[in-house]
């Protein structure tokens, strides 16, 4: 198993292989760690696509909670 944290501005659902992880913030609005099967995975936001990349598809292997692999979105501003 491997940890990570996928960070976005905004709470939004993660899909890890198309399966539904939950959140990525918590109730008190801090970075939730996920676990994560080792391997190649792919990930991706729920709710509106103002976000980039749409997805990604990074190596997860050798993370630990205190040193989680991070997955970073960025925010398309509105036009």
């Amino acid at each position: 198993m491997g940890f990570v944290i996928v960070e976005f501005p905004e709470r939004r659902e993660v899909f890890v292989d198309e399966a539904s992880q939950g959140d990525n913030r918590d109730d008190h609005d801090e970075y939730r760690i996920l676990r994560v099967g080792d391997g190649l995975r792919s990930f991706r936001l729920g709710g509106p696509r103002d976000c980039a990349p749409p997805t990604q598809t990074v190596e997860v292997a050798d993370t630990t909670s205190i040193d989680p692999l991070r997955v970073v979105f960025s925010k398309i501003p509105s036009p």
